[in-house]
């Protein structure tokens, strides 16, 4: 039986981290590590951790405030199973979340596996869209997947796969640390270039937990700021997809799908501006500018014609509109 190391990340998860380790600990597989790495914590977290470090069901690392990507990275060089999965603090897993994502691996001889996960709205657990059918791909299949919503949690996380140790040591495999959003699908993407086999499995397995009981999301209100980082992280990330579906082979072909990654960027921050962000109006003509100054923008709205844009943004709108409709209802219902 080969053994999974899961590497959990926390920073202040006092409400929740202990959730998560007990869901880990009550594994049916029994051949697995679990490895906090606290992030400079300065509530009840380490003495959570602690507790259970002492009856020997965890080990427990403590670094100086530095940010996801560095705890990661130490967890990393702290792993000694043949497998390495991630959890985060906030979330919690099914007791054959380890057993059955290792199953899949192994009986594919797969080099990774992903797998569904339900989303946690006010203690309801809501599916995610499908976006894979289940069964055994290569790793050109699965790039060509994340075309349909590169994105999206499902492809951009890690928590919902597994790894091969020696895939991420041999090359060298880390998170980067210039990199605050997104780190996790560029290191997914890093790893893909290679891996030659991945399994699909339909089995949900994660609680993500999208929200706490006051809000109906984990993403604060944006300020300008922080939407000029998300560009710059963004940038970062295209960088990496473009890099590896080139060495795929599968630029060229798909150049105007990959492209699309910058148009669903145009559209909802063009959404966010007129319904969302509440900052001035020079504000928004900035950062509108901005945008439009985006060399990666630039490039995507040369190769989409007017229509074709209108078209997804008028199907962004409707999407946007049903989902804010669902969250009032849940909100009703639950208050």
């Amino acid at each position: 039986m080969n053994q999974v190391s899961v590497i959990v990340p926390a920073y202040n998860s006092g409400r929740t981290i202990e959730r998560c380790i007990k869901s880990l600990i009550g594994q049916t597989y029994d051949a697995k590590e679990i490895i906090i790495v606290d992030d400079g914590s300065t509530d009840n977290t380490p003495n959570i951790c602690q507790k259970y470090e002492q009856k020997g069901e965890l080990k427990y690392y403590k670094a100086t405030h530095g940010g996801v990507s560095k705890v990661r990275n130490l967890g990393l060089s702290k792993a000694t199973g043949e497998y390495v999965m991630f959890v985060d603090a906030d979330d919690y897993v099914k007791d054959t979340f380890l057993e059955k994502m290792v199953d899949a691996l192994e009986s594919a001889d797969a080099d990774m596996c992903i797998c569904k996960y339900l989303r946690v709205v006010y203690n309801d657990h809501y599916p995610i869209k499908n976006l894979q059918k289940s069964g055994i791909i290569d790793r050109n299949k699965y790039l060509i997947d994340t075309l349909k919503d590169p994105g999206h949690h499902y492809f951009g996380v890690i928590w919902n796969k597994i790894f091969k140790t020696d895939i991420i040591r041999k090359n060298n495999i880390r998170f980067r640390s210039d990199i605050t959003l997104g780190e996790d699908f560029v290191f997914s993407l890093e790893y893909l270039l290679h891996a030659k086999k991945i399994n699909v499995i339909d089995d949900k397995l994660i609680y993500y937990c999208y929200q706490d009981s006051n809000t109906l999301s984990r993403i604060k209100e944006k300020k300008i700021t922080d939407c000029e980082n998300e560009m710059t992280n963004r940038n970062h990330i295209y960088e990496t997809y473009v890099n590896v579906m080139n060495k795929a082979g599968l630029y060229s072909k798909y150049e105007k799908l990959i492209n699309r990654y910058w148009i669903v960027f145009y559209l909802r921050q063009k959404y966010d501006l007129i319904s969302n962000y509440k900052w001035s109006i020079e504000e928004k003509k900035l950062w509108m500018q901005e945008i439009l100054d985006n060399g990666n923008v630039k490039a995507a709205l040369r190769i989409y014609k007017k229509p074709e844009i209108t078209a997804q943004y008028m199907y962004y709108i409707v999407t946007q509109t049903t989902k804010n409709m669902l969250k009032a209802v849940i909100k009703k219902v639950k208050s």
